[in-house]
């Protein structure tokens, strides 16, 4: 009999971390490639706020994706918490750094995060989980 070897995704702790970490790094790609679209294609900065936008709503549909893939239960709220928790370390930053971060943004990766949580709850099961 073999043993039953634990999966990285059954622990909440680490299944939420990596769901987090991934939204953040495709975030962080998301604002960098909005910023060079910016600057090298249309010459000006007026698109700031809109790739701000778009880069926090990316990075809370990825994590609220992957959470959902992977873990398989409970899209909406595992999504949006993912969401909220990527909201928790922006305001830390912000705190730190002496400004405040809006709660709009809240409620935008709570969104965002809960829709991927949906989507990816409804995708194929990936055939190999980690």
């Amino acid at each position: 009999m073999g043993r039953y070897r634990k999966k990285l995704w059954d622990s909440t702790i680490s299944g939420f971390g990596l769901s987090v970490g991934f939204g953040l790094l495709c975030g962080i790609l998301c604002c960098g490639v909005c910023a060079l679209l910016s600057c090298f294609i249309f010459k000006s900065l007026m698109f700031g706020k809109i790739s701000a936008v778009v880069s926090l709503c990316v990075s809370g549909y990825f994590s609220g994706s992957l959470c959902g893939r992977y873990r398989r239960r409970y899209g909406m709220a595992e999504g949006a918490l993912c969401g909220c928790i990527i909201y928790g370390i922006i305001l830390g930053i912000s705190l730190i750094i002496g400004e405040f971060t809006s709660p709009v943004k809240l409620v935008m990766l709570a969104v965002s995060g809960a829709i991927g949580g949906i989507t990816g709850v409804n995708k194929e099961r990936p055939e190999k989980l980690m």
